[in-house]
């Protein structure tokens, strides 16, 4: 995506407050246009039996360990379809890198790629954008990005972005058959209704562009639980400590409901008593099950999660600091993946 300079950037978040996010963002062609990287051959082995994985990058900053993972992990190493989260283009923290080009061309993917958010805090990122990625062995035939309903605002947040949650729609071309997948990632920062709206703005969505088509979706559904808050989460924390296990948010999140009204199974492909996010709060870290796969048209085989904590093997001789009294990990989300037949 082509980069916007700095003080343009800054000129545009300032017409935020006034105009919306939505108004603003009509104006930055890189927000309603994905890349699309996309060969015509398959790297893909079989069609038989698919293989969906979802993981959470947080931004690329440790790439070279990312990498290794990727490529060595048995349960994903052999993914054909990877839905991405957080994944940095032109960022200082990540070291200005394309994370999505990086990941595509070390692993032979094809990709598309949704901007979400435009960051304005640091004068030293080349572009300062964030967003979601769709990584493919199959052709991806099409891309569309849908921005999703406002849960917060982000241009009034310490981060202080252009942008707003979004979701990446794709046509994948598997050995002739098609298939819709979508990349999401869900607002933390609100209520669960509010969540279930932007469930609800995505199903729509599919069913207009898909059709009849199998369709799975994955990604970060920051399914909490509860509203975002340093106080909710610290409440959440102490009842985890009290009963040892982590909040089936299926139950609480009315996001879930609105999938299965719309025919997609969440039940047979994940593991809903794990948790995928380790969110520190001010005593410890909160164990929260944030990271799905649903399918419609689709039969699970088999499904699995995988810690990116480096003491569980994720890659031992990586050098990575601890933060904040957290363990040693490459992503604060484990990966979660799903065996799918069409």
């Amino acid at each position: 995506m082509l980069s916007i300079p700095y003080a343009e950037r800054i000129l545009l978040g300032e017409r935020v407050p006034s105009l919306g996010q939505l108004r603003v963002m009509r104006e930055i062609p890189a927000f309603s246009e994905p890349d699309l990287v996309s060969r015509t051959e398959s790297d893909a082995a079989s069609s038989d039996c698919i293989r969906a994985a979802v993981f959470n990058v947080e931004h690329g900053n440790r790439m070279p360990e990312i990498v290794s993972f990727l490529r060595s992990c048995e349960e994903l190493k052999h993914a054909d379809i990877l839905f991405g989260n957080e994944l940095d283009d032109g960022t200082e923290r990540s070291g200005n890198i394309d994370a999505s080009r990086v990941l595509a061309e070390e692993l032979g993917f094809n990709y598309a790629y949704a901007l979400e958010f435009i960051e304005l805090v640091n004068p030293n990122d080349q572009k300062g954008y964030e967003g979601n990625t769709l990584f493919s062995r199959w052709p991806i035939v099409r891309a569309e990005a849908l921005h999703l309903p406002e849960g917060y605002n982000w241009y009034f947040d310490e981060q202080k972005r252009i942008g707003e949650r979004v979701a990446l729609f794709c046509e994948l071309d598997v050995a002739g058959k098609r298939l819709g997948a979508v990349c999401v990632h869900l607002e933390n920062r609100t209520v669960p209704a509010l969540r279930a709206a932007q469930t609800e703005a995505i199903l729509k969505k599919a069913d207009e562009m898909f059709g009849t088509l199998p369709i799975l979706i994955g990604g970060d559904f920051n399914s909490n639980a509860f509203d975002y808050s340093e106080a909710s989460a610290a409440a959440a924390y102490a009842r985890q400590k009290v009963d040892g296990t982590v909040v089936d948010p299926t139950s609480i999140e009315p996001l879930f409901d609105a999938a299965e009204r719309a025919g997609f199974d969440y039940r047979s492909l994940n593991g809903t008593h794990l948790p995928t996010r380790r969110r520190p709060t001010g005593d410890g870290t909160l164990k929260l099950h944030l990271d799905w796969i649903f399918g419609r048209g689709v039969t699970c085989v088999r499904h699995g999660m995988v810690s990116t904590l480096l003491e569980s093997g994720a890659k031992a001789d990586a050098s990575v600091p601890e933060e904040s009294g957290m363990e040693p990990q490459l992503s604060d989300h484990n990966a979660v993946w799903a065996d799918v037949r069409l």
